[in-house]
Parts: structure tokens; sequence; C-alpha cells
């Protein structure tokens, strides 16, 4: 006799079924995302600890949305600099090549070690050079050459190299030691129309390693889906 074998489908179920599955791969898809965005964070920031000194590092930062527990169909990372226009520049200058050009033309002015710094680890400018020191920069022009020099009538401290004025406090303490210090000219700035600066912050091939983790990390959370 011919079996018959009756079937029936709860569509309520099924579509329940449905529903949890895809979740599942939706979240799993958004774990990767963000645990990918993590990776590449973390990445740029010992890439660009290793390449610039100072803090910069610390300047990456990362986001996911859907923010929170939420799910989607199309999970987006973003990793990005977190901080202010100067903190951007210099992330920009450090991970690109090409020029800096002053304003209209205008000399670049780079410090020497005599210059010293604004003691918050930044560079003086020319404006703040002589506003601390109380001292006038003298304009060399330098002809033939690509560049011309900002220079103060003093002396250098043997150790830092800072800048030092030829005081008569310090012209006596020479005298009891025997010792006369003339003053001389003291390089502060160099002046140079433009500087070329070079990628030492490699961030693209960082983003291509991170964009083949994906699809890795996706198959092996949906590997582990029951």
């Amino acid at each position: 006799m011919p079996v018959r074998a009756d079937l029936e489908i709860d569509a309520a179920q099924l579509r329940q079924f449905s529903d949890t599955m895809t979740r599942k791969y939706l979240r799993a898809g958004k774990e990767t995302i963000a645990e990918t965005t993590k990776w590449l964070e973390r990445e740029l920031e010992a890439l660009t600890r290793d390449a610039v000194p100072g803090r910069l590092w610390r300047a990456w930062a990362s986001k996911v949305y859907p923010r929170g527990a939420q799910i989607a169909r199309e999970p987006v990372g973003e990793v990005y600099v977190n901080g202010s226009e100067r903190t951007k520049g210099a992330m920009t200058f450090w991970s690109s090549s090409g020029r800096i050009r002053g304003k209209a033309d205008q000399w670049l002015a780079i410090p020497t070690d005599a210059a010293g710094s604004t003691g918050r680890g930044r560079n003086l400018t020319p404006g703040q050079w002589e506003a601390q020191t109380g001292q006038r920069l003298r304009f060399i022009y330098r002809g033939g050459r690509r560049s011309a020099l900002l220079v103060a009538d003093g002396t250098t401290n043997r150790r830092s190299g800072d800048y030092r004025p030829i005081t008569r406090k310090r012209t006596m303490a020479d005298e009891r030691r025997g010792f006369v210090r003339g003053a001389q000219s003291v390089i502060i700035f160099v002046l140079v129309p433009s500087v070329a600066f070079g990628n030492r912050i490699a961030i693209e091939p960082a983003i291509e390693r991170a964009r083949g983790r994906i699809a890795q990390d996706f198959l092996a959370r949906v590997g582990r889906i029951g």
C-alpha cells in the first residue's frame, strides 16, 4: 500500500526561525566590522608611535555604526583623527608627501636648537621668540642660496644649546673665572621658501590589511552560529 504522509508547515514558526537566523548573521557582520575597526585603530596607533615622536599616536579614534547593540545590513566602521586642526594637520604632514609653503610666498621659519621651545613641546615662532627673550632678531639674506637666517647677538648654553644674551651679570661671572665670552651672531631660525615632507606613516597598506581581515573574520563567526 502506498504510504501517505501529511506535512504541515508552520508559517509563523518558519518566519521566526528565518528572522532569528537573519539577526544572527547581521550580528556576526556587525561584530566583524567592530572588531576590524578597532584593529585598524590600534594598528595606526602603533605605526604612528613608531614613526613620530611624542603623543600624536593617541589622536586616532574609531566609531562603529549603528551604535551600541543595534544591528544593520550594512554596518560601517570609521577610523579618524580626533583633535584640533593642529593635530589633524600634523597627521596629514606625517602620512602624506608634498611641500609646505609659506602664506603669500613668505619664508617658513625653521627653529634651530638655540631657539628653545614654548615649554609645551611646541616650537616657537620668530614673534614668540622675540617676546619671550626681549631680543630682536636680525635678518641675514644669503645671496644665491635658497635659505636666509634670523640671528641674534649672544651666545649659547654649552649643555642645552639654548640661546643666552650677553648680560652684564654673565660678563662679570666670566671675568671672575678669567674667561671673556665674546658676543656672536647666533642662528635662531633658518628661513626657507618651502619644506618637503615624506610619508612616514603608511596608512593605505594598513587599511588594505584591515579589509583583508573582514571576510575571514566574518566566515569564522558565521561558522559558529548554531
